[in-house]
């Protein structure tokens, strides 16, 4: 039976005391993914809290899938709550699972808005009917759909580029984008082709990126 290997960073103690926390949030994560997106391989979880660089600062968390098969997560102790990794972790195991059904490569802005407005999609599915949500899916679900054409007006001339200012558009947004406008664009871009098609994201996460150009 598949599972997620938890791979914790326990060095000097690092991680011991968050030990089930974390055990506990995964497999709710698992629960959810694995048999919703039909997963039927192993998935290595290493989770540290040395990669700082990844957190979210309100919401203590943050990922990086690698691999069909490998995550990086971290945390932050103080800050972590069950209900956030598990919201997260569920993002990273979207790519995971769609890299593993779908090994396309990003070749431009609009395909990494896909990329991570699938996963961002299946979280907030993953979060609709619980009270506790992090503040960046409370962010995305929050900015409006004349917020988002506003970000579509600022970026539609780089959309197909191959080099484009990913931390900009992704994280940190400037004078012109918000901060995480490529997520909640991307966000809205895949539910506007669910919408289209009369898809579920179970349906459509692996689909190819050419076919999400009807919604532009």
């Amino acid at each position: 039976m598949s599972k997620i290997n938890i791979l914790l960073t326990e060095a000097n103690g690092n991680l011991s005391n968050s030990r089930e926390l974390i055990k506990t949030a995964v497999k709710k994560a698992e629960d959810y993914v694995f048999p919703k997106l039909k997963v039927d391989w192993d998935i290595d979880l290493l989770v540290t809290n040395h990669l700082s660089d990844m957190i979210i600062p309100e919401d203590g968390v943050g990922g990086r899938t690698r691999t069909s098969d490998f995550i990086e997560f971290a945390i932050d102790e103080k800050k972590t709550r069950e209900s956030s990794i598990s919201e997260m972790l569920v993002h990273e195991l979207c790519h995971a699972a769609r890299w593993g059904k779908n090994d396309e490569w990003i070749n431009s802005l609009f395909d990494d808005l896909i990329c991570e407005g699938i996963a961002t999609y299946l979280e907030a599915e993953f979060v609709k009917n619980m009270e506790e949500k992090t503040y960046f899916i409370k962010t995305i679900l929050e900015r409006t759909d004349d917020e988002n054409e506003k970000i579509l007006g600022e970026l539609c001339d780089q959309l197909d580029p191959r080099h484009y200012d990913y931390d900009t558009i992704f994280f940190n947004g400037n004078d012109e984008l918000p901060r995480w406008a490529g997520y909640s664009l991307g966000y809205r871009l895949v539910k506007k082709y669910l919408e289209k098609t009369d898809k579920r994201i179970e349906d459509a996460f692996v689909e190819k990126y050419e076919d999400f150009r009807i919604v532009l």
